[in-house]
């Protein structure tokens, strides 16, 4: 137990919120479960295998989860970290979860897969923010891939925004059905010698289905950032946005935006709009004036734009 509260204090020393161990909840060390606190109406099953651990995650029908599912995957040694995890929402459910991420250490993988699937009726949505030791190297290779069915909604957020990104592989691909709507954010803040890559594939495929793909990259120093949003409107009457907006700060930055509609039904709609800019100078001098040194004042404008 002793040595459990340990690496739990390690965990949260990285800045995550300490309700992070409250119910309902898993924590996961490499590829150890070192915590879990269960919940009616969820059913949660693990295998750990020689090279990676598999959770599966399901929500029986009909069931509203008051509170959100917190599930803490850390890595504070060198070494892989590989996971799979599939998600199953049943109809008519209602769940928030909360996936806080803690990386510490050098040459760290966080390879993970996920596959999801709201049914009829339900609500998903998911927050995955990281947490990262200052001048970490590492490797985030993450792909989501689900269906939205008939009137459900998924609503995602991906978040990085302090200390080195690291090198970052995002990938989303959501099938969106029958009235359904798909709401998918990435917010990452790359500093010097980070790479980002994030890619948002949707698909409209149901009538009067919806979705919007929004990204907000800061390049900072020598970084390299990427998106790619794709949205195909096939349903009748589906509609479909992208947005990505990427902010840039010194002179070895490399940034690319690339919206990519396409549509093959007269009744459906997909817009985008993408812009490139860079950190206000009027509120960097005034936080400067305050007391705050250049860097400092950087980190809260970041801070802020990623909300």
């Amino acid at each position: 137990m002793e040595k459990i509260d340990k690496l739990l204090n390690n965990i949260l020393s990285l800045g995550l919120p300490e309700d992070v161990l409250k119910n309902p909840s898993i924590v996961i060390e490499g590829h150890k479960v070192v915590k879990e606190v269960p919940y009616p109406g969820i059913l949660l099953e693990k295998k750990v295998l020689d090279d990676r651990i598999k959770v599966s995650l399901k929500v029986l029908p009909n069931i509203t989860v008051e509170k959100p599912v917190h599930m803490c995957l850390s890595k504070l040694s060198p070494g892989d970290q590989l996971i799979d995890i599939t998600i199953d929402i049943g109809e008519n459910s209602k769940v928030k979860m909360v996936s806080h991420c803690a990386f510490k250490g050098k040459n760290i993988k966080h390879i993970s897969r996920t596959n999801f699937r709201v049914r009829k009726g339900a609500s998903l949505e998911v927050s995955e923010i990281h947490y990262h030791e200052k001048d970490i190297d590492i490797l985030i290779d993450a792909k989501s891939e689900g269906v939205v069915e008939e009137k459900g909604s998924y609503k995602s957020l991906f978040k990085i925004d302090s200390n080195n990104a690291g090198k970052v592989r995002i990938e989303y691909t959501v099938d969106i059905l029958d009235y359904a709507t798909a709401d998918i954010e990435t917010k990452i803040a790359g500093r010097d010698g980070d790479d980002i890559y994030v890619k948002d594939i949707m698909y409209l495929k149901g009538k009067y289905s919806k979705a919007i793909a929004k990204s907000r990259l800061m390049a900072l120093g020598n970084t390299k950032a990427e998106f790619y949003g794709e949205t195909y409107g096939f349903g009748d009457y589906s509609r479909g946005h992208i947005d990505c907006s990427e902010i840039v700060r010194g002179n070895e930055v490399t940034v690319k935006a690339i919206p990519i509609v396409v549509v093959n039904n007269e009744t459906a709609k997909v817009t985008h709009e993408a812009a490139v800019g860079s950190i206000d100078k009027k509120q960097l001098e005034t936080l400067m004036a305050k007391g705050l040194d250049e860097d400092e004042a950087v980190d809260v404008i970041v801070k802020g734009m990623l909300g």
